[in-house]
Formats: structure tokens, sequence, C-alpha cells
């Protein structure tokens, strides 16, 4: 379930602009402060390694645009304890659209790659941990022959699919999460404190499990493809801007109801499948205008405009600028 976050085109990877990491030379104790870029986000992830192999991550952040996330396909999961404090994924796998207080056990094996899907604004608080199957048994002792019944699940092979379980976040894992979240402590002292309230969250989320109160998933059976022919809808409009479909042309195409689609459009982008084309219209000729090699009235034609004084209108209201200046390179 460990999230890479991807820019709104879903083609480059969303990267940190600053990096500024705390270093323990005595030991494996790091803490590296992503910020996200500005344009996107406002907000933070910290990566803070405890031990090899031994990981807690802190995200806190404000989404400003619409955005895709896409998870690794790992091989080699670790174990993952993961717990929503603030805002909604919503992902194309029930096991991984995770509400606010709810948590997630995630066992090692193999990791499917993923799709998130992030409307803005929202903001999400989130606290995960990973820890390395190997180290887990070697702190606690477990052999592979003697690995007790109800944690069998949690340690498969790499080639087997892992297994995931849901729950709720009870009273006591909401006490060490804020604790983790105001530490007051720094070096040593910290890495200790964070260490033991790590710990304790595993093992209240593993007694959760023990005592029935978390729910099965099946990793590899998606919740239902409606999101993802949501996104085949918007496609489907990008290609088609010049002469877009109608709204049950276009519900027809990807196999949703007419009211399926609005309303899952509208949930997914924030927007509504009219307002999307707008927009992605405008910015296709804004990107035009910007090359120089077309006139107005051929660029209003190529995004779906016949009247060119209704193009610039619009294109006006939308960036404050007429086509014609855009064109001659005005800001």
């Amino acid at each position: 379930m460990s999230n890479t976050i991807l820019q709104p085109d879903n083609t480059n990877p969303f990267p940190p602009v600053a990096e500024n990491p705390i270093l323990n030379a005595g030991n494996y104790f790091s803490e590296n402060l992503i910020e996200y870029p500005h344009e996107l986000a406002h907000g933070y992830i910290k990566d803070i390694k405890l031990h090899q192999g031994f990981s807690l991550i802190i995200g806190d952040y404000q989404i400003h645009g619409d955005v895709t996330e896409y998870s690794p396909e790992e091989p080699e999961h670790p174990l993952q304890f993961y717990f929503q404090l603030v805002g909604d994924s919503v992902s194309n796998f029930e096991y991984a659209s995770q509400k606010a207080g709810e948590t997630a056990l995630c066992g090692c094996g193999m990791s499917p790659r993923k799709l998130y899907y992030t409307s803005s604004p929202q903001k999400k608080q989130d606290i995960d941990i990973h820890i390395q199957p190997e180290l887990f048994k070697t702190l606690f002792g477990i052999h592979n022959d003697t690995i007790p019944h109800l944690l069998k699940h949690l340690f498969r092979q790499p080639d087997e699919e892992y297994s995931v379980r849901t729950g709720t976040i009870t009273t006591q894992m909401q006490v060490s999460l804020q604790q983790i979240w105001q530490c007051p402590f720094q070096g040593l002292v910290k890495q200790i404190y964070l260490e033991s309230k790590a710990l304790e969250l595993i093992a209240l989320r593993l007694q959760q499990d023990i005592t029935g109160e978390a729910i099965q998933c099946h990793p590899h059976k998606p919740k239902r493809t409606v999101i993802e022919r949501i996104y085949q809808a918007k496609e489907l409009l990008e290609s088609r801007m010049e002469n877009p479909p109608s709204m049950m042309e276009l519900a027809e195409n990807v196999g949703l109801s007419p009211y399926q689609l609005k309303q899952g459009f509208q949930k997914v982008f924030g927007k509504s499948a009219f307002q999307y084309l707008h927009q992605y219209r405008m910015e296709q000729a804004r990107l035009l205008l910007y090359e120089g090699n077309m006139r107005v009235a051929d660029v209003a034609n190529c995004v779906g405009y016949s009247h060119l004084g209704q193009f610039s209108a619009a294109f006006k209201r939308m960036f404050g600028i007429s086509p014609r200046d855009c064109l001659k390179g005005k800001v």
C-alpha cells in the first residue's frame, strides 16, 4: 500500500522540492523531511528510519489539484501498519480505499500496482509503519517453523498474494498516534520514544486482528471498475475535444449509466465532465498559442470552437488575457 505520488498527467514522478535529512551516524536512525511542490500540494512527508528495515512515515499535506497516485508493484512487500487520520483514499482496490479513522495491516508478499485518486481540495494526514518480516521475527524470537497460527497469513513468499485486513482506529491507537505526531524529543531519546510508540501500535493492531475485530480483504479483487471507466471517459473527452460525444454517448462508450458517469466524474475530478472538457480545451489552446505556429482562428477550430468570438471570450475569462495577446507572447 506504499504510495508513490504522481503529477496529474500521470507520467512523471511527483518530485520533492526540499529534502532535509537529519542523521545520526552512530546507528541507522535518520529523519528525512520531503516537502511537496507548492503548485500541487502544501505539506510534507516525513520518512523516519528507526532501524535498518524498520521505518515510520508521517504524512501531512493539503492537495491543491486533482492527483492520481500509482503505487509500485512490490515483489517483497514489508509488513505494513497503516493509519488514516484525516482525509479519504479512493482506489481501484477495495482494501486500499481508506477513510479517516481506518487502519490497515498488510502482510508480506506480492503487492500489485494500485491507483489512488484524490480530488482537491483535501487535507490528508496519515502514519505508516513498515517493518521487514525477518526483522519482525528476530525482534520477537519467531522462527519460520514456529510462526503462531494466527499470524501465518502475514508471512507469505514474494510470489504469493499478500494478506490485508482493515479495521477502525481505537482510542488506544489514537493516543499513541497523537504521541508520535507531537513527539517532543530529539536525538537518541526521540528514536527510542518513536520506536516504542511504533511497537505499541503494532501490538494494538495485531491484537485487533487476533480478536477478530478486523476484516479480511482480498488484495487482487478490484472493488469495481467504475473509477477506471471514469478515467476512460476523461481520455475519450480529451481525444475528441474537437467534436466531443454527448453525455449519453460517452456513458455508453465506457459502460456506465449517465447518472453513474455524472456523479462519478464529479467525485473523481471535482468538476463535471463539461467543466473538465472546457478547461482542457483552454489549456490546449494556450499551449498552441505559446508555440506561435498557428493563427488564433486555427487554434479555436483545433480545440472545437467554430465561433472565434466565443473562443476569445472563453479564453480571456479563464486566463485574463486575449488569445491574440497570448500569441504575441504577452503575459
